[in-house]
């Protein structure tokens, strides 16, 4: 308690907002590399044990990403501090066929050549001369800077730990470096989230091939689960199973917020008559935040492949609603799902189950064409 009766002490901040803001560009870096990297990435992990975000491609090699941010970037002194930081930390990785990545919000970490990589990712290789020779130059800055620091050291482990990391920046695979900068991402307000925002839009349209007005109605949406997903996945201990987000988990809510969110009619599969009060209870259910978990990737595979088979012991038969015949005859199949959702109503539990299975079924066509647009088979 005397360190606090000292006057040195007296005067202490306790506001931990930049630690929080690096946090939170963390998490929505990821969204926007994994969004970037989509087509070729089959998971990602938000603070694994080797950097801020990994991402691994379909040929197994990864994407190591620093994440470096600052809360008023015009208030730095020196604006390469952030990039020097991750060139230590990136040099740690392993760089064969592997990508080594700084992601930043700092548009002129590279004054002379202010905003090069505004909104994309690009190559060390592919930068302008001028910024190859001011990375050049930094990377030779820092191997200075360690070597003057073990000139001070007297801790032969000390020496040896950073011997050892200068030989690493010295060793600097520049050619697997790739540079981007999320532009504009600052103040209070969801103004920051403008560019993560359009990278969602363009994901939509350009991969999936949305329509404009579908894709912006569903957006913030989006936006929202995934940042809770990445910010959870953040806080989970690597090596753990669940670690890893695969892609088609983190895509499966874009079908799920594309469905009609009205009840569908399906009073002609159920096996009791629907009262208003079940059809209310049903609404509420189905209007949370957490019913779509409903039409996960996992399940909704379940269900179609089920259905798929239906439909082939259906040739040869003239059946004028196969989804409402499916619903009838293997409704059954799935009420475990929907159990806890329905708090042992038995008759919620049916409508519910029934709902479910209608919506992803009707809604195949969305499936079928999300996931074979990012190479996810279903």
């Amino acid at each position: 308690m005397s360190e606090y009766l000292n006057e040195e002490f007296c005067d202490f901040n306790n506001d931990a907002s930049a630690t929080s803001f690096g946090w939170n560009f963390q998490v929505n870096a990821g969204i926007y590399l994994f969004l970037y990297y989509i087509q070729d990435a089959t998971d990602i992990k938000i603070e694994s044990k080797l950097q801020d975000i990994e991402i691994t491609l379909n040929d197994n090699s990864k994407v190591f990403a620093q994440a470096k941010s600052a809360q008023d970037y015009t208030a730095i002194s020196d604006q390469k501090e952030k990039f020097k930081d991750a060139i230590i930390s990136l040099s740690r990785n392993n760089y064969k066929g592997n990508k080594l990545l700084y992601i930043s919000n700092i548009p002129d970490t590279f004054k002379s050549f202010d905003g090069f990589a505004n909104n994309r990712v690009i190559s060390y290789n592919d930068c302008l001369e001028g910024i190859r020779k001011e990375i050049d130059k930094t990377i030779l800055a820092i191997e200075k800077s360690i070597t003057r620091k073990i000139a001070t050291q007297t801790d032969e482990k000390k020496i040896d730990k950073l011997e050892n990391l200068k030989q690493k920046v010295k060793n600097f695979h520049k050619e697997n470096l790739y540079i981007s900068t999320i532009r504009d991402y600052n103040g209070d307000g969801d103004s920051r989230y403008i560019t993560i925002g359009d990278q969602i839009i363009s994901f939509l349209v350009n991969t999936i091939g949305l329509d404009r007005d579908d894709a912006t109605a569903i957006k913030q949406k989006l936006l929202e689960h995934w940042q809770l997903t990445f910010e959870h996945d953040s806080t989970i201990k690597d090596g753990n199973c669940k670690k890893e987000i695969k892609k088609n988990e983190f895509v499966w809510p874009v079908i799920a917020y594309l469905v009609d969110g009205n009840l569908p009619d399906i009073r002609d599969s159920l096996t009791f008559m629907l009262d208003e009060s079940t059809k209310k209870h049903a609404e509420h259910i189905l209007q949370s935040n957490n019913s779509f978990y409903y039409e996960r990737f996992e399940f909704t595979n379940l269900v179609l492949q089920s259905y798929t088979r239906f439909k082939k012991e259906l040739i040869g038969q003239v059946v004028n609603n196969p989804e409402i015949e499916f619903l009838k005859k293997h409704g059954k199949d799935f009420e475990d799902e929907f159990k806890k959702l329905s708090n042992d109503d038995i008759e919620l539990q049916e409508y519910l189950t029934k709902i479910f299975l209608y919506r992803i079924i009707t809604n195949r066509k969305n499936v079928n064409k999300v996931y074979s647009k990012i190479g996810v088979k279903v």
